[in-house]
């Protein structure tokens, strides 16, 4: 099993969305995936169709220390895949590593480690960067994949994760490696784009990882899809973000195979 963390110090760089496509689309071929949703706010849980009231959530299987429960008793299978939904309060993590209640590692230990009978484990991460969510996966997982607009906030937001990277890699994790880095909402035609690309081409180089060939592009389908709660490319197989993701998952596997 390979466990991945989809983040960057920064909002609105479609980590949710490729997290559920790529899991959707690894799944359909063939790929046993799981998605755990890391983020307060549980927006893969709303994609997936998750129950987050009255359900085991990763809160019970990471945080929660009076009653732990097994990660495989958490997860959730939906129409769409299956996942371990996220949960409110899983921001007491903060709170819990700093009275010792927890330790910073303890997502491999308590979550990753019992986790059986999958190929891909991929953890939506939130893009706080002044807590402890991320740094507890970055210190737990097998590689971390970076999505990127390209401008000058999301380049502001890659070097933010990429220092937490280094420091959870020297410190609690050498084994971390950065998988790739995804440019989403490309809009190549034009020259923001163009400069994007080029920006997210000169960081992928200088951080001594890849950029994918395959670039997201935006479209009208992939907001209603989330609109519905939904995933473009079940939503709209054939619109420009589903055949996107489609080309980039099978340039996953590849370089998985590889």
């Amino acid at each position: 099993m390979k466990s991945l963390a989809i983040c960057i110090g920064k909002g609105g760089q479609w980590k949710t969305t490729t997290t559920c496509n790529m899991a959707y689309l690894l799944n359909e071929k063939g790929y046993k995936t799981l998605v755990i949703d890391c983020d307060p706010q549980c927006n893969s849980s709303l994609l997936y169709g998750a129950k987050v009231e009255n359900e085991a959530t990763l809160y019970d299987c990471w945080i929660e220390v009076r009653r732990p429960i097994n990660p495989m008793e958490c997860i959730q299978h939906t129409e769409k895949g299956d996942i371990i939904a996220g949960d409110s309060l899983i921001s007491e993590i903060t709170s819990k590593i700093y009275d010792s209640t927890i330790k910073l590692n303890d997502f491999k230990s308590k979550v990753l480690d019992k986790i059986e009978g999958y190929d891909y484990v991929i953890v939506d991460c939130p893009p706080d960067l002044t807590g402890f969510i991320n740094r507890s996966v970055i210190a737990s997982v097998d590689e971390v994949l970076v999505t990127l607009k390209g401008d000058m906030l999301s380049v502001k937001g890659l070097a933010d994760i990429y220092q937490v990277i280094l420091k959870v890699k020297e410190e609690i994790n050498p084994a971390l490696t950065i998988n790739g880095m995804i440019m989403i909402n490309y809009q190549g035609a034009t020259n923001n784009g163009k400069n994007a690309l080029t920006n997210a081409e000169r960081i992928a180089n200088q951080l001594g990882t890849k950029l994918y060939n395959t670039n997201i592009r935006p479209c009208a389908k992939g907001q209603e899809a989330i609109d519905k709660c939904d995933f473009v490319v079940r939503y709209s197989p054939y619109s420009n973000s589903a055949l996107d993701y489609k080309k980039l998952v099978d340039e996953f596997i590849n370089y998985e195979n590889n």
